[in-house]
């Protein structure tokens, strides 16, 4: 028999270990960052999916969903009570868009306020600069079911390394702006 799967061996201090039998599960450090939040609960999500009991299972899936569904209600109604503010409420509403946490949660329940194809040419402006400063540039050819289009432009077409290294930016400002986005392919 296997040896049970640790998923973090000690709390953060001035947290509480639980332990639901095995594995062994503590709650996340409060300054942990969100990447690495978001990989625990894939990882958790996953080792859930895997539990031998199906009732286990299925009480590990009704949770997580019943979560996702009242954190989706609770967005809802802070969106809706922002957007009541005649005179901050936009301003608001972009400063929550903005925000890395808070976009994903958004995209999570469909309630971002910002459409993909906004969001990948913001994501593309972002990047632009540092593009520039090597030569080159990107542009958008198409956006077409989630799958984006792009051409690298100027002094960057022509060197592998200098490639890569554009690829590589445009790659992470997508990742960050677009989640969402089904994927994409530089011409």
């Amino acid at each position: 028999m296997n040896a049970p799967t640790v998923l973090q061996e000690t709390a953060a201090p001035g947290s509480e270990s639980r332990t639901s039998g095995d594995p062994v599960c503590t709650t996340p450090a409060p300054k942990e960052g969100l990447r690495a939040q978001v990989d625990r609960l894939q990882g958790l999500m996953d080792h859930a999916e895997q539990l031998p009991d199906p009732a286990a299972r299925g009480v590990a899936r009704d949770c997580i969903e019943s979560l996702l569904s009242f954190y989706g209600e609770g967005l809802t109604r802070v969106l809706a009570i922002v957007q009541e503010d005649p005179v901050h409420g936009a301003e608001i509403l972009n400063r929550l868009a903005q925000d890395p946490t808070v976009s994903g949660l958004l995209l999570i329940h469909g309630l971002h306020p910002i459409d993909l194809p906004t969001r990948l040419q913001q994501a593309l402006d972002k990047v632009r600069p540092f593009m520039e400063s090597h030569g080159g540039n990107v542009e958008l050819l198409g956006l077409d079911d989630g799958f984006a289009r792009l051409r690298l432009q100027g002094a960057c077409q022509s060197c592998p390394s200098s490639r890569v290294t554009l690829e590589l930016a445009v790659r992470s400002a997508l990742e960050e702006g677009c989640p969402d986005l089904a994927g994409f392919e530089v011409e």
